[in-house]
């Protein structure tokens, strides 16, 4: 046997275990927790929730933050007399904020916390949210932009941090399927509530509502918010026996993977009484510092974004993104002229059926593909390979692609509002789906890594985006919006079929680089 043979693989994991006497399967908690109270993984489900909810509410705040401008253009042009191409500018000056803060802000994320992280970016966005509300010139829409990037891309990480911190790989998805939505909620729905808002009252009073909704949240934060980030403790190694015995199955175990008609009973977590609850104060200390080299956590999300995994799930998320931008400024562009000539409320409204399309992907790329990896699971003799998540892929790829060609064709036609809408819906569902599930894939094979790996993700995401934004307005005169939209359609099916490659290749790229992987944790663990 090789030493590449005895190298652990990364995100290959013992799901459940067979129990042939019973007739029984036993569900395996992945990670394993240990017997520590104050661990999250550990925590009671309200508690968890609570934590949870408060980082979706931020979600949806901050991506309202970063959304919503493109419905008020029809108004900004007039009150602040601004060209259209000036505001595309802007735009790529907020994602160029995005792009720059993921990798600036989150390392200090890693360093000091979760908390810290949420408190700073909750203050940032609401302070430039009240700055915007009351801006009046070009250079100041410019810096508000790159300022709400900063801020957004702080949260925009912490929350898969958050997810993992939380929850077992059994639920990843589920949590990603209600982040994804919180997404959708604060690119579509939010700003549709914001252009009824701004018809009545005018641009800035949507922002005096926003930036009210991120005082509140903030001061939330400060005093409910706990820390998710979790350092060990030494309990004993009773707990590691029990995790070493449920990973490494017998014979009988695997002479077991063929009932799958059996009954699934979930392994729970068992905590020491003896070790003490952390109090309220400590609980919300406002860092929990770790000993690391800032400047080397600069660099580790550079190595880690060269593991495959890592560039296919930030290709599918910067294309996606990508198709995002362009869509929500031509809904702006498109439909504020003839033959539309749809009000700020109305530009608001087409973002109904993009929320509808996300919230049915959501679900197919969160509970569905949960569910699937479970039964995907027990065919497997009860072992859960990471590319089992990527199945399910194979709809919303054609969805996204069709959607997107379909929203082109019907609105350069000047088609009922109905037939792009329904093509938003269709993308949004793709790209719901595409990311819950390629994000999940991230956290399951790569734990250990897994905020690094969502810097360089997000990183790459906001700079492809950059440029765009800036390329919009000359593509679409150039082309037209069918054409322009066919070409994306097609990028983007080509770029959705890579789970395809990733499914045949993915466990024997990580059994290869398994060596290469566990030098890079063991490097950050030395950071």
């Amino acid at each position: 046997m090789t030493s590449t043979d005895r190298v652990p693989i990364p995100g290959e994991a013992r799901l459940i275990l067979a129990e042939s006497a019973t007739d029984a399967s036993r569900f395996v908690l992945q990670p394993t927790p240990s017997r520590d109270p104050n661990e999250p993984l550990n925590w009671p489900t309200w508690r968890k929730f609570l934590n949870f909810g408060l980082s979706i509410a931020v979600t949806i705040a901050a991506f309202t933050n970063v959304s919503i401008q493109t419905v008020f253009w029809q108004q900004m042009t007039v009150d602040m007399g601004v060209s259209i191409q000036q505001l595309t500018h802007a735009q790529s000056a907020q994602l160029a904020g995005l792009a720059m803060g993921c990798l600036f802000f989150i390392p200090l994320a890693i360093k000091y916390g979760r908390r810290s992280a949420y408190i700073v970016s909750t203050a940032v966005l609401a302070g430039v949210s009240w700055w915007t509300s009351r801006m009046q010139s070009y250079p100041e829409l410019i810096v508000t932009m790159v300022i709400t990037g900063l801020g957004g891309a702080i949260n925009e990480t912490a929350v898969q941090m958050t997810i993992s911190d939380l929850f077992f790989v059994h639920h990843r998805g589920s949590a990603n399927a209600v982040y994804f939505t919180a997404v959708m909620v604060g690119s579509f729905l939010a700003p549709m509530a914001a252009g009824t808002q701004a018809a009545n009252q005018g641009w800035r009073w949507s922002y005096y509502t926003l930036s009210i909704c991120l005082t509140i949240l903030f001061i939330l934060f400060i005093f409910t918010f706990e820390e998710t980030k979790y350092i060990p403790v030494s309990v004993g190694e009773a707990e590691n026996d029990e995790a070493f015995s449920e990973q490494n199955p017998t014979e009988k175990d695997i002479d077991s993977k063929n009932k799958v008609g059996s009954e699934l009973v979930t392994v729970g977590t068992h905590t020491d009484p003896t070790i003490p609850m952390k109090s309220y104060r400590q609980c919300m200390r406002l860092t929990t510092t770790t000993g690391e080299n800032l400047p080397r956590l600069f660099m580790m999300p550079f190595h880690v974004i060269t593991l495959p995994h890592v560039m296919f799930t930030a290709l599918q998320f910067a294309s996606g993104v990508c198709w995002l931008v362009i869509f929500m400024q031509i809904i702006s562009i498109a439909f504020s002229a003839p033959p539309y000539n749809f009000t700020t409320a109305g530009i608001g409204y087409m973002a109904i059926g993009p929320f509808v399309g996300n919230i049915f992907g959501s679900i197919y790329g969160g509970p569905l593909a949960d569910w699937t990896v479970v039964r995907l699971a027990r065919r497997n003799g009860g072992v859960y390979e990471p590319e089992m998540r990527l199945y399910p892929l194979v709809i919303p790829t054609i969805f996204m692609a069709g959607g997107l060609i379909m929203f082109g064709a019907t609105a350069a036609r000047g088609m009922h509002w109905i037939y792009p809408s329904l093509g938003g819906a269709f993308f949004a569902f793709g790209l719901g789906a595409n990311g819950d599930i390629t994000f999940t894939l991230i956290i399951d094979t790569y734990r250990e890594l897994v905020a690094e790996a969502f810097i360089g993700i997000a990183f790459l995401r906001n700079a492809v985006s950059v440029g765009v934004s800036f390329a919009i307005v000359p593509w679409m005169t150039s082309m037209g919006l069918t054409n322009m939209f066919i070409i994306i359609g097609c990028i983007a099916f080509a770029i959705g079929s890579l789970f395809v490659p990733m499914i045949i290749y993915g466990k024997k790229i990580r059994t290869t680089l398994a060596p290469r992987y566990w030098k890079l944790v063991e490097k950050r663990s030395r950071i």
